[in-house]
């Protein structure tokens, strides 16, 4: 059974990838049968996206101090870069995940930097609409390894 999610509902879970995800509608839907498609996970799905779309910024060099294309403990890192648009929770102030962050860093088309991924279609370098909803329902499940 395929796992039914919009754009629109990974969009929320981006943003409010730890909260009351089954409220705002992010969560699988089961369609009856009582079986949901396999859980998106960092080694099998996210990893070979980011090793690629983000090196070699995020899998070696540590800019933003982590690895994230190469290094599943990197995701679950707060964000220590003050200039992480959108990665602080404004009320508990807060760091988000570097993971929650990279989807935010993806939708919002700041990376990879300077590549013109705000832009549609998107330029060859970003990560496609396919591979951000992989990431996002990544980040909706709880960034599993």
């Amino acid at each position: 059974m395929q796992r039914r999610l919009s754009l629109a509902s990974l969009t929320l879970a981006a943003f409010g990838a730890f909260g009351a995800l089954g409220a705002l509608g992010c969560l699988p839907v089961d369609a009856g049968g009582g079986d949901t498609a396999p859980v998106v996970t960092y080694t099998k799905d996210v990893q070979p996206i980011l090793g690629v779309k983000c090196a070699p910024c995020h899998t070696g060099e540590g800019l933003g101090g982590h690895n994230i294309g190469n290094t599943y403990a990197d995701a679950l890192m707060p964000v220590s870069s003050l200039d992480a648009m959108g990665c602080w929770d404004s009320t508990l102030m807060v760091p988000m995940t570097v993971g929650a962050c990279a989807l935010i860093s993806i939708m919002n088309g700041w990376m990879p930097m300077s590549m013109g991924c705000f832009n549609t279609p998107r330029p060859d370098p970003c990560v496609t609409l396919d591979q951000q909803a992989i990431i996002a329902a990544w980040v909706a499940e709880g960034m599993p390894q």
